[in-house]
């Protein structure tokens, strides 16, 4: 048995309807959010696999793993793997301070011998290493506030003073 409803008094048929700015403005939101999201799922607001950076030189093999795109406030993790292909007497990691300007480095493992700055770089000491033995790096780091846009640096791999390979990094960094 069908009842028919009757609307309140005072309510008519025309106040069921949204005016048509607040329809354009439901659909505007559906629009953004899905923008939102699909961004978001196509890895373009960060997340993902790190990308591995190698260069190969007669010297050595040096890979860096780190994210390519942050978030302002994030942890982040930057491996570094060296493998020697010749004996070294000094095996330095030089950094450019502009790759980690505003980021702050909660740890480095293993610890370097000597830390120091020299050559535009922070330069980090691990003493003698034998060829074919690979020396594994692992830096922990989060992105601070001020940051946005990104850094860019190179970060090289020394015997002493003399340079045997360098690579070219980049981190985006979004809100």
């Amino acid at each position: 048995m069908g009842q028919e409803r009757t609307a309140p008094d005072g309510i008519e048929q025309r106040h069921h309807r949204l005016p048509a700015p607040l329809r354009r403005a439901k659909l505007a939101s559906l629009i953004v959010t899905t923008a939102i999201l699909g961004c978001a799922v196509l890895g373009l607001t960060g997340g993902g696999p790190s990308p591995t950076h190698l260069v190969e030189t007669p010297a050595a093999r040096f890979e860096v793993t780190t994210a390519s795109v942050l978030r302002s406030g994030l942890f982040y993790e930057t491996r570094v793997r060296i493998t020697p292909r010749r004996p070294f007497a000094d095996l330095v990691l030089g950094i450019e301070p502009s790759l980690w300007k505003d980021m702050t480095i909660n740890s480095a493992i293993p610890g370097a011998e000597k830390e120091s700055f020299g050559g535009g770089m922070f330069r980090m000491s691990f003493g003698p290493a034998s060829a074919g033995e690979p020396i594994e790096l692992k830096f922990d780091g989060q992105i601070n506030p001020p940051l946005f846009g990104g850094n860019a640096g190179r970060m090289a791999l020394f015997d002493g003073e003399a340079q045997v390979a360098s690579l070219q990094l980049r981190t985006k960094v979004l809100p």
